[in-house]
């Protein structure tokens, strides 16, 4: 029996008036192709490995670029039905349910009004007894903090034992895992920061705490630095010479601020100099 499919997106004109008894109007309509005429259909079961169906288990179906295409639960007979789906050749098939481990992908191409039929057997899992710990970084105005070094202590008889060491990602979130029961404490380290002490409890299995540590920032840290090299005409550096670090005001005036001398390769440096604009003046003087 031939099954009969739309070729065409139905769709609707848009509405106009006939104004007398004579009246004449015009409706055009440009009807836009079904995308999915030759589109298949992805069916099956899920079940465990002695063949008996899991109901409500979730099937997920992803495309070349790992992107959900769908999803669905499982009937009480473990059976699901995708459609339509349109044709490809590089589908991903997912399924995991309460007590099972995530089943690895079956792969899938599905040819134009084909019904494909699959089988996705799942394993029981057994239930991690550890932890973990997440959380975010953040500043003292609310922005994550990337990065950031995060060192995990435990707590052991009054004193701690490092066990493991992370860092912020581009939004400030980090995680701790496969953690046991007990005290903990973490060391948070960003630059421009004061390192901070965030301490967090384990005290159930199979938990996630969540933790939010927020870094205020370090005054000496968040200061300049002022270097630069003092030579003379042939290019040569000039140790022991006398180097003064001026501030330029807004009207321009110079007020001299710290003064230093360059290293045996011609080389400078202020530290801590706050935020603002500045000039060096140098001179070396012999003794003749």
């Amino acid at each position: 029996m031939p099954i009969f499919k739309d070729e065409y997106v139905l769709d609707q004109s848009q509405a106009k008036s006939i104004s007398s008894s004579t009246g004449t109007i015009r409706l055009d309509l440009v009807l836009k192709p079904n995308p999915y005429l030759r589109a298949g259909t992805i069916a099956g079961r899920v079940v465990d490995t002695s063949g008996s169906p899991i109901g409500d288990a979730v099937v997920v179906i992803l495309d070349g670029n790992y992107n959900a295409v769908a999803h669905s639960l499982t009937s009480s007979s473990g059976s699901f039905s995708f459609t339509p789906i349109e044709a490809a050749s590089d589908y991903r098939v997912f399924a995991k349910a309460p007590g099972y481990l995530c089943s690895e992908a079956l792969v899938a191409s599905l040819k134009p009004n084909q019904t494909l039929e699959l089988t996705i057997t799942l394993v029981q899992g057994t239930p991690s007894i550890n932890s973990i710990i997440i959380g975010q970084v953040y500043n003292e105005d609310k922005l994550p903090v990337p990065l950031a070094a995060l060192e995990l202590y435990k707590v052991e008889d009054s004193a701690s034992r490092l066990i493991s060491l992370t860092f912020s990602n581009e939004i400030g979130q980090f995680i701790f895992n496969n953690l046991e029961l007990g005290s903990y404490f973490i060391k948070i380290n960003a630059h421009g920061y004061m390192t901070e002490l965030l301490p967090a409890e384990i005290m159930s299995h199979h938990s996630m705490l969540t933790v939010e540590a927020r870094l205020k920032v370090n005054p000496k840290a968040s200061l300049g630095v002022v270097t630069g090299l003092i030579t003379n005409t042939d290019d040569q550096p000039l140790s022991n010479a006398d180097v003064i670090l001026y501030r330029v005001s807004p009207e321009g005036t110079l007020t001299p601020v710290d003064f230093t001398r360059t290293n045996h390769e011609g080389i400078y440096l202020f530290v801590n100099v706050p935020p603002g604009e500045y000039r060096v003046n140098s001179i070396r003087t012999v003794v003749q």
